[in-house]
């Protein structure tokens, strides 16, 4: 019998191919969204955790409680409680039990000359490792970043480049700092508010020229690396209470281990990941109204043909059996199709997306690539085939309680 029932609704469905088709497409455009975006999600997951999984055991030290001017930066010096660390926190910070490694970035501000122009900056002194680490996944425009052995060199972001200046800088172009010649190597692109730190009016030297320009060591920053990964959390917290304890300032410095932030960050894509599949979702609903918009007016084609089969024996289960058969077949074959278009899909999209710098700008190690799963395959197969019966059951309901007398007597 349910052969039978299964070859009927074959038959019905190939009788009105072409609704049938629009109504099948319906269902795997819904589906293709939901595979393409949940490949999508996984994917930057990978990506996330692959580049920042190398640095489980490194730990980003700030300080905090500046607010100071442009001028003040200037002259502020080595050792003095505005916003910076200091030598003794350094020196506390090697002492502490667990820790290989200790590097500082170095902060202030100074001025640049160029074509008799001036302008105020930001200048940050980075070892050429803290450099790459920092800056390595930043899109250049031209250029490259500081490499070792580099002498009055420097990184400027676009803004100085290409806006500070009636003339713009190139690279190449030999600029002064601080009265101190210097050549451009290297010139971020525009980022504008797209990123966590913008790198539009930043300035990047080597300690060694930092400290020869401005005759200072404000260290704001240090990266901390561990021996051992699994003590990053406590490490961190002994590292803010000892540079607190020595500012006298609760608040004055944050430890962030970066496995606490990879955490975060895989948080953030989950969500986002999932508002992406609930917008998805509504293609599915709409798919889903128009099977059911199908199996009514099916309903209504063949009225008479029901009350036939209900007068020459067929109950009320096997009418409605029918009719819920043909909708599941619709959306199992929609639903095959869909996943076959999501996989595609969501290749055409990374591809799309790293273009755009999603996945990492071009020369960075980050790649976008998808992750199709065999759950985002299960649950694909299930979705449809629910939404299949649950848009075929009132048609099917509907079909069942037909009174036979009326339907043959229906035209």
């Amino acid at each position: 019998m349910l052969k039978d029932n299964v070859n009927l609704a074959y038959k019905n469905i190939k009788e009105r191919l072409s609704r049938s088709i629009l109504t099948l497409l319906g269902i795997s455009i819904g589906i293709m969204a939901i595979i393409a975006l949940m490949g999508i999600g996984e994917g930057m997951q990978e990506a996330v955790s692959g580049e920042l999984s190398s640095l489980s055991d490194t730990i980003i030290v700030s300080a905090g409680g500046s607010n100071s001017d442009e001028f003040d930066l200037l002259t502020t010096g080595l050792g003095a409680d505005n916003g910076y660390l200091t030598e003794r926190d350094i020196a506390d910070l090697n002492r502490i039990q667990g820790i290989k490694e200790v590097s500082t970035q170095l902060t202030g501000s100074g001025i640049i000359t160029f074509n008799s122009e001036n302008t105020y900056v930001t200048l940050t002194g980075m070892d050429i490792d803290n450099q790459n680490l920092a800056y390595d996944n930043e899109d250049l425009s031209s250029g490259t970043l500081l490499e070792e052995g580099d002498q009055n060199k420097c990184v400027i972001g676009y803004s100085i480049a290409h806006e500070n200046f009636d003339t713009e800088i190139s690279v190449g172009s030999r600029i002064k700092i601080n009265d101190e010649k210097i050549v451009v190597k290297g010139i971020f692109s525009k980022q504008g508010m797209g990123g966590i730190t913008s790198t539009d009016n930043i300035v990047i030297l080597t300690a060694r020229d930092f400290e020869k320009i401005t005759g200072q060591s404000n260290i704001k920053a240090a990266i901390v690396r561990v021996t051992n990964p699994s003590e990053v959390e406590a490490i961190a917290e002994e590292i803010e209470q000892t540079i607190n304890e020595n500012h006298g300032d609760d608040d004055f410095a944050s430890a962030t281990a970066m496995s606490s932030l990879l955490e975060t960050i895989q948080n953030i894509l989950g969500i986002l990941s999932m508002v992406l599949i609930a917008i998805a979702a509504i293609a599915l609903v709409v798919a889903s109204i128009g099977i059911m918009n199908t199996m009514l007016t099916s309903v209504m084609e063949r009225t008479r043909e029901i009350g036939i089969m209900k007068a020459i024996g067929a109950e009320n289960k096997d009418v409605m059996l029918i009719f819920i058969i043909e909708g599941m077949l619709v959306s199992i074959v929609g639903g095959i199709i869909g996943i076959c278009l999501g996989v595609f899909g969501s290749q055409g999209m990374a591809s799309l997306l790293s273009g755009m710098g999603a996945g990492g700008p071009p020369g960075a190690n980050m790649t976008l690539t998808p992750v199709i799963t065999l759950y985002s395959i299960v649950l694909a197969v299930s979705v449809s085939l629910i939404v299949g019966i649950v848009s075929s059951l009132y048609p099917a309901w509907k079909a069942a309680k037909m009174s036979p007398i009326e339907a043959v007597r229906y035209e």
